[in-house]
């Protein structure tokens, strides 16, 4: 008879999340755009000082070349990320665009050290060397936070957006008294 655990070591968990767009994104977008207009302009207005024609057969070049420079910069904002769970490790993938993926971070879900729904009051009762913020929104109802310990970087939390089936995923595998604590707090599964 196979166990519960070994059944599903075989079948990962995949869960993409899109970072949502906020100030900061438009602001970039914005700044980018002005950059791209800027380059050719300035051309021209020093084809008109200095009496060099030929700067503004460059500006045109400029123009076409910051046309694809906006193109991409302003693709390369789009963040994704995606977090995969198989045989009791969590992974996190930053994806840039559907062009580029790196790593983020990666944990054995049994060494945990804690585990809660996000709260700024939490967040900012615990020290950590280093957080890893991996969610749709930073700060959001629907974010948790895993924390660990690294031999490396010391107390580390990530803070990300599971769903459901992620979460149900990753329960079994949490340490005893990780699990006990859990289960005082009754903390919420579902929401």
């Amino acid at each position: 008879m196979l166990c519960y655990h070994s059944i599903m070591d075989n079948y990962p968990v995949e869960q993409i999340v899109a970072k949502e767009r906020g100030v900061k994104y438009y602001l970039n977008v914005t700044l980018i755009i002005l950059a791209a207009l800027a380059i050719p302009g300035i051309l021209i207005a020093l084809a008109y000082i200095i009496n060099l024609p030929y700067l503004i057969y460059l500006a045109l070049f400029a123009f076409l070349f910051c046309i694809y420079g906006v193109w991409f910069f302003i693709t390369s904002l789009r963040v994704e990320y995606e977090y995969a769970f198989l045989s009791s490790v969590f992974r996190v993938d930053k994806v840039i665009s559907k062009r580029k993926r790196r790593p983020v971070v990666k944990v054995d879900v049994k060494t945990l050290d804690d585990f809660f729904p996000y709260s700024d009051e939490k967040m900012s009762a615990k020290k950590f060397a280093k957080v890893y913020h991996v969610a749709a929104r930073e700060f959001s109802p629907d974010n948790y936070v895993a924390v660990y310990h690294s031999e490396a970087k010391g107390r580390c939390a990530i803070v990300f957006t599971p769903n459901e089936k992620m979460l149900e995923a990753m329960k079994p595998y949490f340490n005893g008294n990780l699990r006990k604590q859990l289960f005082l707090e009754n903390l919420p599964w579902s929401r």
